[in-house]
């Protein structure tokens, strides 16, 4: 049974004719088991997503810089969910059970005119599936118990109309040496590499709340403000989306401050397929205390900072993260490395020193009943107190309403 509140990925190199790694397939996982066992093909696909591109994060999975294949369902393929994924780091498979049909060549087209490169999947080339040659950029050719001879009369067939083909499921030294020899371009396999299973702890949510939220994104009448209060309430999307906005692969990591900036720089309809994404992925935990915790000291950092002259959108972050230890099990310096947030708010959670550090401790300190600790930062006990309570107070009028 998977733990509740780890998310899980497996990941294959891709290497070419040097043997140089130039790509991981990304597998679903639901335990460190090696293994991928699942009812719900859609809800594995968004799982993966999910938990390699926002939980874990391609950085700590692959790198800055390699591209990830990503098998897709028809479903997916045809649009019926989105795909928060950036492009230029994606290859998408279309695996070799999709009906090759009119929707799936106009999809396919789509994907690569969005910048998506196209792999075939276990591809066999017939009448029905020679129309997919057209839009492919990686074929894929599962050599897995075929005679030499089967294997050559495929690449033969499929050379004059691929532009790189890539043997897969390679088992022994003998299939590596003669796949390299007739000349294959890419290729994967347990005698390359096993698949290798990456854990991570996984962010809570509640469904209730991302219901609601997705209606607001979905309404072309939302307000943005509105949006960014409900987000507000919903820690673990919002600390998804901070990473995701501030991903390498979306935006060369260019800090982000404020939770209205990561709306922005994504797009509604970018956090509605996040949204999306998480719901299919089948994630049932509901807010726990230290969530409510997060909010809190978000709400008493955005006051103490009114009352300092310093900027409260960047303090009410700086307190939505500052649990981000407790939540994720991991010191909260290595933790913003994946979300690299400004200078302001990175100094307010790792240095602690400066107004931004102190209004933090404080109310962290307050958070914890350490009055003594609450008095060494130099703001009023009575400012701190007023803040906190307050906090409390709108934290529970907004949970309440969410």
């Amino acid at each position: 049974m998977t733990e509740p509140l780890h998310a899980y990925v497996g990941r294959q190199a891709v290497f070419d004719r040097n043997l140089k790694v130039v790509g991981y397939e990304l597998l679903y996982r639901n335990s460190e088991e090696n293994r991928a066992r699942f009812d719900d093909p859609d809800q594995a696909t968004a799982a993966t997503m999910l938990n390699a591109f926002v939980e874990l994060g391609l950085e700590k999975l692959v790198g800055g810089e390699l591209p990830v294949y990503i098998n897709l369902p028809e479903s997916f393929l045809l649009g019926r969910y989105p795909i928060p994924l950036p492009p230029e780091r994606t290859i998408i498979e279309v695996l070799e059970d999709v009906p090759v049909t009119p929707e799936l060549l106009d999809a396919v087209r789509l994907f690569r005119a969005h910048g998506f490169k196209i792999a075939l999947d276990d591809f066999v080339l017939s009448d029905v599936t020679r129309p997919l040659l057209e839009h492919a950029d990686i074929v894929k050719v599962d050599v897995l118990g075929l005679p030499q001879d089967e294997i050559e009369d495929q690449f033969d067939e499929l050379r004059p109309s691929c532009r790189t083909l890539l043997a897969e499921k390679i088992s022994t030294h003998d299939e590596m040496v003669f796949l390299h020899h007739i000349g294959f371009d890419l290729f994967q396999g347990h005698f390359l590499e096993m698949p290798v299973v990456t854990r991570g702890r996984r962010l809570p949510h509640n469904r209730v709340a991302l219901i609601h939220l997705l209606t607001k994104l979905y309404d072309p009448k939302a307000d943005l403000r509105a949006i960014e209060q409900m987000m507000s309430a919903e820690v673990g999307l919002t600390i998804r989306m901070l990473k995701l906005a501030s991903s390498a692969a979306l935006s060369r990591g260019a800090p982000i401050g404020t939770i209205g900036q990561a709306i922005a720089r994504l797009g509604t309809q970018q956090v509605a397929a996040l949204v999306m994404v998480i719901m299919l992925a089948g994630f049932d935990d509901k807010p726990f205390e230290l969530a409510r915790h997060a909010l809190v000291r978000a709400r008493m950092c955005e006051a103490l900072a009114r009352s300092s002259a310093m900027p409260p959108d960047q303090l009410f972050t700086a307190g939505l993260l500052s649990l981000l230890d407790a939540i994720l099990d991991q010191p909260i310096a290595d933790v913003l490395k994946q979300i690299p947030v400004t200078e302001l708010i990175r100094e307010a959670l790792v240095g602690g020193r400066g107004s931004a550090g102190k209004i933090v401790e404080a109310a962290r300190a307050q958070d914890r009943g350490d009055f003594d600790r609450v008095a060494a930062t130099g703001i009023s006990s009575q400012v701190v107190f007023v803040a906190w309570y307050e906090a409390i107070r709108w934290t529970d009028d907004l949970l309440s309403h969410m």
